[in-house]
């Protein structure tokens, strides 16, 4: 006789953080090059002493549901900056012809959305979370952009 297991979970046992606002929905669709750009980081940056960490990660179809806190389901309402990013990293080359221990080339980091979306000061993508929320951002063309070592 087959044994049944039957796992219920129920809601996010998880209380909020004290002072947390109201949380709507939110998510953003993200377009490069005419085309969903999947694997970018969507961040929504505040109002100056806002505390509260805003972000989601775009899918396959470049839409990213934003949470708050990384947990949270939603977003604050209010007037947001947008940045968004997407990296890439490519391995290091190795002479197949060498012992595996010697390397060609070292590996290297990207960005592959312009620059201007990058940070709070430079974008000029906004949204206004009022309700549940929707938006589309397009991030133009791809860029290859070497990312400098700190």
């Amino acid at each position: 006789i087959p044994l049944l297991c039957c796992v219920a979970v129920v809601g996010c046992g998880r209380p909020k953080p004290d002072g947390m606002p109201k949380l709507f929905p939110c998510s953003v669709k993200v377009i490069q090059d005419d085309a969903p750009l999947a694997d970018a980081t969507v961040t929504f940056h505040g109002p100056d002493g806002f505390k509260w960490a805003v972000s989601g990660t775009t899918d396959a179809s470049g839409v990213a549901k934003m949470h708050t806190h990384g947990t949270y389901p939603g977003a604050p309402e209010g007037d947001f900056k947008v940045t968004i990013t997407k990296h890439v990293v490519e391995p290091a080359q190795v002479d197949p012809n060498a012992s595996a221990s010697v390397t060609v080339s070292g590996g290297a980091a990207y960005d592959l959305v312009d620059a201007q979306f990058k940070t709070k000061d430079s974008t000029p993508l906004t949204i206004t979370v009022s309700g549940k929320t929707s938006e589309e951002f397009d991030v133009g063309a791809a860029v290859r952009d070497a990312v400098q070592a700190l």
